[in-house]
């Protein structure tokens, strides 16, 4: 397997420029580019520039993220305005993959609009949602060369909480571009799951996006992105989550994802020298290196 960085692990404390220096020089196989970090350094540099520093470095562009969709997306319901911004991030995204060579972007199915509120409807009608959403950008993806990496979140506020309906899902879209990204923090959501194995009745070759990270040992209702920390750190059986993959055949990226406000305190080569190291601990552990 190889390393990866999303950004979220050190946004409130870097840049999307920094982020490319530090984790190629840190050690880093590849970066996810957050699409919020993208727009703010594109305020100051050109597109042409991102296409210049992977064509002379050696870490490599992965997923963009990251697309949140809502539930009256491509309906009959749906508003103009808000699916022209919806669409505005995803053709930044689609046409910054195409120009760096990235092949992946990760998007997440509907959530209720307040975080705190549970995501209110039938396995039925999210399944219909979801199937209509992602087939809608699929077809546009596939002009770009972008997968489309479909994320569930398994606390209350997300629509698909779990592996069997995400892979239901993904396997009736049914198309070529739409896989998975699969986050062991986000399986840990639903009911603090602790068991990976469900992951082993996806296609592999449909994994397109995996993530790395530990929860700190609190109540369910505080599984919350802030209290994300570094692997090795928490409770999540992170060697059972390693080991399905690894006997899945999976061989790609792997990337630490964190939110912690703690670490956007500290300096950013600080943060992404913590990440690097005890990500690959972890996976040489897990005999994934």
């Amino acid at each position: 397997m190889k390393l990866g960085f999303n950004e979220s692990t050190a946004k409130g404390c870097s840049t999307l420029a920094k982020d490319l220096e530090l984790c190629n020089d840190v050690g880093f196989d590849y970066i996810e580019i957050r699409l919020d970090m993208l727009r703010d350094y594109l305020q100051t540099h050109q597109p042409q520039e991102l296409r210049h520093f992977f064509a002379d470095h050696r870490i490599r562009p992965h997923a963009f993220n990251a697309l949140y969709t809502y539930k009256e997306l491509f309906s009959k319901n749906d508003v103009k305005a808000r699916r022209d911004t919806l669409m505005d991030e995803f053709m930044l995204g689609c046409k910054t993959a195409e120009l760096i060579g990235s092949h992946a972007f990760i998007i997440v199915p509907p959530m209720s609009a307040d975080p705190s509120v549970p995501y209110v409807d039938s396995q039925e009608n999210i399944k219909e949602d979801c199937v209509r959403i992602f087939k809608n950008l699929a077809q546009i993806a596939a002009d770009h060369g972008v997968n489309l990496c479909f994320e569930l979140v398994g606390t209350p506020k997300c629509s698909v909480r779990t592996i069997p309906f995400a892979i239901d899902i993904v396997e009736t879209i049914d198309e070529k571009n739409v896989g998975y990204a699969f986050d062991p923090c986000n399986i840990f959501g639903y009911k603090k799951t602790n068991d990976y194995s469900g992951m082993a009745a996806a296609d592999v070759d449909k994994v397109f996006a995996v993530h790395i990270n530990d929860y700190d040992d609190v109540p369910e209702d505080q599984l919350i992105p802030a209290n994300r920390c570094f692997c090795g750190e928490g409770v999540l059986d992170l060697m059972n989550y390693l080991t399905v993959l690894k006997r899945m055949g999976y061989q790609g990226m792997v990337s630490i994802e964190t939110f912690r406000p703690s670490h956007y305190a500290m300096k950013p080569e600080d943060v992404i020298a913590l990440a690097y190291s005890t990500t690959r601990d972890t996976l040489i552990k897990a005999d994934c290196l």
